[in-house]
């Protein structure tokens, strides 16, 4: 009996091994990448497109990178991130 029970649990711990390989975690539904780009002195804007230039340190309340499903306002980090002063310059 203690065979057959080894055997069962070894048989589980193989196969939850090869399946924790074929699923990986769900993606927000309808989420989008923003980038914060510079818009002026003292303002940025929010642009699907990475810009080309570098993400640097600013004055500015900002992050250089979102992933959210909801379209950010200029000058504003959404809820649920949190700013780290950088931006594309």
């Amino acid at each position: 009996m203690k065979k057959l029970k080894m055997a069962v649990m070894a048989f589980a711990a193989i196969s939850s091994i090869g399946s924790a390989f074929a699923f990986s975690p769900a993606a927000k539904k309808n989420s989008v990448t923003y980038y914060a780009k510079q818009n002026g002195v003292g303002h940025f804007r929010w642009t699907t497109v990475q810009p080309t230039s570098g993400c640097a340190s600013t004055a500015l309340n900002s992050i250089c990178t979102i992933t959210t499903s909801n379209v950010p306002q200029p000058d504003k980090v959404p809820a649920g991130h949190t700013a780290d002063q950088t931006v594309y310059q």
